[in-house]
């Protein structure tokens, strides 16, 4: 029975846990921010491609909090807020791992705008915090792709090249042979000279 109790625990944290990416407390309810794919429509910003969505938001309470799965670590990540009042400060704050502690933060400067470009794994969280209420911003969220890095190669040369080892080769079972018929003549010699020598005996 206490078993059965231990189970339906973990069960209930794991539930709570994918629900709430960074602690438990129940009274916090992220709002997941589902990027999709972003290819540009100009050759001029190939290196915008990647994943992208953004959020127009109507903000009533205190707080809202969001969060962003998918993220890696080789690509660049870039969110961005603007505020449709300049005069309505807004707070970004970014987090990992908790809610507490934030790891960059920052408000809306005089056009109603803030962003921060960083790199990071996984998932990260978004917290804002209007100066009035209500606020309307959107909130913009871009992860690039991941570099394409050609690894070097071990192999060099062309094709004429690379056939030189078998040349070798061929040279090289030449050679065993040689030094079959150099091994089987100094055998030859040597029961000749035994014989010769058996004869003036």
């Amino acid at each position: 029975m206490r078993k059965c109790y231990l189970l339906l625990l973990m069960l209930v944290i794991s539930a709570s846990a994918m629900a709430q990416p960074f602690n438990l407390d129940t009274s916090i309810n992220p709002v997941e921010i589902k990027l999709r794919p972003f290819k540009p429509t100009t050759k001029d910003s190939a290196l915008q491609k990647g994943k992208m969505n953004i959020m127009r938001v109507t903000q009533v309470k205190d707080t809202l909090y969001y969060f962003v799965q998918g993220a890696s670590i080789y690509s660049p990540v870039y969110v961005g807020v603007t505020s449709l009042d300049p005069a309505n400060k807004i707070k970004v704050q970014l987090h990992k791992m908790n809610w507490q502690n934030a790891s960059r933060s920052g408000t809306t400067d005089s056009k109603g705008q803030w962003s921060e470009k960083f790199k990071t794994e996984n998932d990260f969280g978004i917290m804002v915090i209007p100066g009035s209420k209500p606020a309307k911003y959107s909130i913009l969220v871009w992860v690039g792709d991941e570099p394409k890095m050609e690894l070097p190669t071990v192999f060099s040369g062309d094709a004429k090249e690379e056939k030189a080892p078998g040349k070798e080769g061929k040279g090289g079972s030449g050679n065993t042979l040689l030094y079959v018929i150099i091994a089987v003549l100094a055998v030859a010699v040597g029961f000749l000279f035994f014989k010769m020598k058996n004869k003036k005996a």
